[in-house]
């Protein structure tokens, strides 16, 4: 799968993920061979570019889950995008309202994990985009740790709001990598949040709690630029849910021009004590959504590939897993297993899950009859 941007589509390239329209509607299925006409519509469609399948390449897995979450958010950016619009022009916060609750709906009120994935962002739709994405994990990871539906809608609604100042920003500065913004970048970027805000004060009548929530995190995220870190005695954990979800999505975000973070390398960053990253709210994360799922393929720090049996709840680094080496099962969380092999990251490319499908449901089978052993430290 490889990614191919709009003016270098070529008819007879296969799509390896669907696209929706603004309401929800299937335009093209994976596996589609793109015509002169729809290559066309994408680019109509305002679309940078989409993945496609390599020639020889089998069709991945995607699940019904996975489609239902890349359509929720294709209709998601396109429902902010009207949301924002409102709110900057007439101060109408109906749509905001409807949007919040749709989110908890799909999202908050899921007592399992649900299935987060990335899409490509350009300069011109990052804030809808991000926005989404901070909102999904926050009714995520606040599901986790609170019942209040007040409390709960407060977090949302900050999350699609706290990036609202970022349109004004120039295009130019916009289109720019991390690593090409300069001081006087960030310096605009800052002044545009915070104008954001106070457009905020002046255009609606929010909950106060959502405007502090919004204050609150444009100051980390400035802190954390400037390697400062203000810590609370009593942590809010509606910030620390925001935070949470604002660092996950911009680490593993897929932008034009940068390697985004996996989502277990993402996951390390936010654990590690140095990063002063809520402990609470980042075992949420690991709760709410699907990090080291069973099925994930992964690369072992020994330079082996394997596959997820079992996840592990306690500790997501340390499940069962299947070394594709030696076809054997490796419980990471028995101390002494782990000492000589762990999970590094997860596979880049799908071709491997796929391939070993049927391999994995066997073993899965296996483990449930009891069949199949873990290996001793002497194997």
């Amino acid at each position: 799968m490889k990614f191919v941007p709009a003016e270098k589509l070529k008819a007879g390239m296969r799509l390896a993920r669907p696209i929706f329209n603004k309401t929800g509607v299937l335009l093209y299925d994976r596996n589609t061979k793109l015509t002169r006409q729809g290559i066309s519509s994408i680019r109509n469609f305002n679309l940078i570019g989409v993945y496609i399948l390599e020639p020889a390449e089998p069709l991945p897995p995607l699940t019904e889950e996975d489609r239902a979450f890349e359509r929720f958010q294709t209709m998601g950016v396109f429902a902010l995008r009207d949301v924002l619009s409102e709110l900057r022009q007439y101060g109408n916060e109906g749509p905001l309202v409807k949007l919040t609750d749709e989110i908890i709906r799909h999202y908050g009120l899921k007592p399992g994990k649900i299935t987060f994935t990335q899409n490509l962002r350009s300069a011109e739709d990052n804030v809808y985009k991000h926005s989404l994405n901070t909102a999904i994990l926050s009714a995520a990871i606040f599901s986790k740790l609170s019942n209040d539906p007040n409390s709960a809608r407060r977090v949302v609604m900050s999350a699609l709001l706290h990036d609202m100042g970022l349109l004004d920003v120039p295009l130019p500065i916009l289109r720019k990598t991390t690593a090409e913004l300069t001081e006087e970048d960030y310096e605009v970027i800052d002044k545009c949040r915070i104008n954001g805000h106070n457009l905020i004060l002046e255009k609606c009548h929010l909950d106060s709690t959502v405007l502090k929530n919004i204050a609150m995190l444009i100051r980390d995220i400035k802190e954390r630029r400037d390697d400062f870190h203000t810590v609370s005695i009593v942590p809010d954990m509606q910030l620390e849910t925001l935070k949470t979800a604002y660092l996950f999505d911009t680490l593993t975000a897929m932008k034009m021009g940068e390697e985004p973070k996996s989502d277990i390398e993402a996951y390390r960053f936010l654990h590690h004590p140095k990063n002063h990253v809520n402990a609470q709210t980042v075992k949420a994360l690991t709760q709410a959504i699907k990090i080291v799922p069973v099925g994930c393929c992964v690369r072992f720090t020994n330079g082996d590939k394997g596959i997820v049996l079992t996840e592990n709840e306690d500790d997501i680094l340390r499940p069962f897993v299947l070394s594709f080496r030696d076809n054997k099962i490796y419980n990471l969380s028995d101390g002494r297993v782990f000492e000589k092999i762990q999970i590094e990251d997860v596979l880049k490319t799908m071709d491997n899950r796929h391939v070993m499908t049927d391999q994995y449901e066997k073993y899965r089978e296996a483990l449930k009859t009891g069949k199949a052993k873990t290996v001793s430290l002497e194997s």
